[in-house]
């Protein structure tokens, strides 16, 4: 048991690691479709571990991209141009009629 604990702490990541890791894209510019599908992730409000997943980019590197995005003053701009093209969600199978 002592020796499983030794093993599983020395590969243990810690919060900083999982925030940096890695991924296909990460250090890349950022191109006009990665800033849209940003923009529009934020707008329905996907938590920052699903969009740096999918935009394939670090945890960080995403949340110094909305930071940055915002400061400019960009993001809502961004967002009002993802609003206006996004395609109208279909209603949920499961809810109940109005």
């Amino acid at each position: 048991m002592a020796l499983l604990q030794i093993y599983e702490g020395h590969n243990a990541l810690t919060e900083t690691d999982i925030e940096d890791q890695l991924d296909l894209n990460s250090g890349k510019e950022w191109s006009e479709m990665d800033l849209f599908d940003l923009a529009n992730s934020v707008r329905v409000g996907t938590a920052i571990e699903e969009i740096a997943m999918f935009l394939c980019r670090s945890r960080r590197e995403v949340r110094e991209k909305i930071a940055e995005l915002d400061r400019s003053g960009e993001l809502m701009r961004r967002i009002e141009e993802a609003a206006a093209n996004a395609l109208p969600e279909e209603p949920d199978a499961d809810a109940l009629p109005e």
